[in-house]
């Protein structure tokens, strides 16, 4: 009797988890059926793009049931559990959107995810069960190898924030931070431009800072010579790009610009989009960052987002 070869069965590991990933949940649990080999195989990466109209109660097993897993994208469920899982070990990326987490269960999570280098969260206050929303510090607590950062701007702005701000750095410096994004950026809230500050002192290896302006915010009031002089000592040697979406040319927008300019030996593109009506206002703007003290040869472009 010839036997037949099983093209299925002897296919390499790598190309087996390529395959499972890259499927809908349900039908890579389905695959089991192929042969004994593939039952044995744990998915490393996956997403659960739950109805957003009734959002899934997510359960503790899940917690406990992938322990290779290094990619994880989360949205739309609710997470209310005691924070007595272990976590993901192996765990580099993960992305949290419009779920319901406590905020006790957010920083154990994160707290037991050691190899975390990429983290996009994006929670608004509702979405934090009974106890309060975390501060960007305590976040930062939980994040010692972070290098990509994308968060909503309303988690800095907290009081706690300013008195942060007064010893001039973070509770953890993170070095290994990269690229940070932030969108609904509020520069004229009294936080934004303090915390931009404090970033940069404690995030020496930045390349990129990508932020997303809040425009349901229209006073400009905040202190921005006093703020930025105390940061006078900031050096981002590896800083490459910066990037404002909906720059309206406020005073503290434009500062933290010229800021970054004097700062930043390697930068190389500085981007406005900006929403102005007036094409006047772009021109100004240029000539304006153009004049400003620059430490490096740098292409400065200053466009309307709608064009």
């Amino acid at each position: 009797m010839v036997q037949r070869f099983d093209l299925i069965t002897t296919l390499p590991q790598a190309i087996i988890e390529t395959i499972l990933c890259l499927l809908p949940i349900e039908e890579a649990a389905r695959t089991s059926i192929l042969s004994k080999e593939w039952r044995n195989h744990t998915l490393k990466k996956l997403r659960f793009n739950f109805n957003d109209q009734s959002s899934y109660g997510l359960p503790l097993s899940f917690f406990t049931s992938f322990p290779q897993l290094t990619d994880l994208d989360l949205e739309h469920c609710v997470i209310n559990h005691k924070p007595i899982f272990n976590g993901f070990g192996s765990l580099t990326r993960l992305s949290l959107s419009n779920i319901s987490i406590s905020k006790e269960t957010l920083l154990h999570l994160l707290s037991n995810c050691p190899s975390l280098k990429s983290l996009c969260l994006l929670l608004f206050e509702e979405d934090f069960l009974s106890d309060g929303k975390p501060s960007i510090m305590e976040l930062c607590k939980c994040l010692p190898v972070i290098e990509h950062l994308t968060t909503l701007g309303h988690i800095i702005r907290l009081k706690r924030l300013v008195q942060a701000s007064v010893s001039k750095e973070l509770p953890t410096s993170l070095i290994h931070l990269k690229y940070v994004c932030i969108e609904q950026m509020c520069f004229v809230d009294g936080y934004g431009l303090p915390f931009l500050a404090v970033l940069t002192k404690c995030c020496p290896n930045l390349e990129k800072i990508k932020l997303v302006i809040d425009t349901d915010w229209n006073n400009e009031n905040e202190k921005v010579s006093a703020v930025l002089e105390e940061y006078s000592d900031v050096w981002l040697e590896h800083m490459k790009v910066l990037e404002i979406d909906f720059f309206r040319n406020f005073r503290p927008e434009l500062e933290f610009v010229k800021f970054i300019l004097a700062r930043s030996p390697s930068l190389r593109k500085v981007i406005l989009l900006t929403c102005m009506v007036d094409k006047n206002t772009d021109l100004e703007i240029l000539r304006s960052l153009l004049n400003a003290p620059c430490s490096s040869p740098v292409k400065i472009v200053v466009r309307n987002r709608c064009e």
